[in-house]
């Protein structure tokens, strides 16, 4: 009597082949409500440009109420994701859907905060926004590591189905080790980057109550 052959996981490689086949929004759908909010924030501060006939000040009502809601985002996307990963055994909502709303605040705060500085990039204002740029640039090199980890094992087993086991594990060793060492990076610049913002706000209210 002929013994089958073992079969693949159709399951994993169907859901491979499918997420292949979408596109970036389809596949990272958070990047799709980032665009949506931030093409959202561009209309109304294209309005407040179009009455201003300039980019508000960052010191008018405008600017400063762009740059305090793009901080708070910012602020969200350092410290809720995190706290999310550290309880295990939270019911308020999965650690994927915190990640979806860590990558949103995570680019449409910098983008609020790029418009707070009215294309004026003077002193430490200008180092915390090229330190903004890089930590973004950053985060999005991190989610696709991120997203190639989990997903690529499975696949490989799924399309090889059982065969080359060796190989699957090393180039999985390897995902995780880049994950790592961008940990290693990301982390430092994002908190370098919140010590700058920090002494500018206080710098900013400094200049703007006790010195008039």
């Amino acid at each position: 009597m002929l013994s089958r052959a073992p079969q693949p996981a159709s399951g994993a490689s169907e859901r491979l082949g499918a997420s292949e086949r979408l596109g970036v929004f389809g596949r990272l759908p958070e990047l799709a409500y980032a665009a949506a909010a931030i093409a959202a924030v561009t209309v109304l501060y294209g309005v407040a440009y179009s009455q201003a006939s300039a980019f508000p000040a960052a010191s008018s009502l405008v600017g400063h109420g762009i740059g305090i809601v793009g901080f708070i985002l910012m602020l969200m996307t350092a410290t809720l994701y995190s706290l999310r990963k550290l309880r295990k055994d939270a019911r308020w909502g999965s650690t994927s859907a915190w990640l979806k709303l860590h990558m949103v605040t995570g680019l449409v705060g910098p983008y609020m905060v790029l418009l707070h500085t009215a294309m004026r990039f003077n002193g430490l204002a200008g180092l915390a926004m090229l330190l903004t740029v890089i930590v973004v640039a950053s985060g999005l090199v991190g989610r696709y590591i991120y997203t190639r980890v989990p997903r690529a094992v499975e696949g490989l087993e799924a399309a090889a189905g059982g065969a080359g086991l060796d190989e699957r594990r090393s180039r999985l060793l390897k995902r995780r080790k880049a994950l790592a060492t961008w940990h290693t990076f990301h982390v430092p610049l994002t908190w370098a980057l919140f010590a700058a913002a920090f002494i500018h706000v206080v710098a900013e209210l400094y200049y703007a109550t006790l010195q008039r």
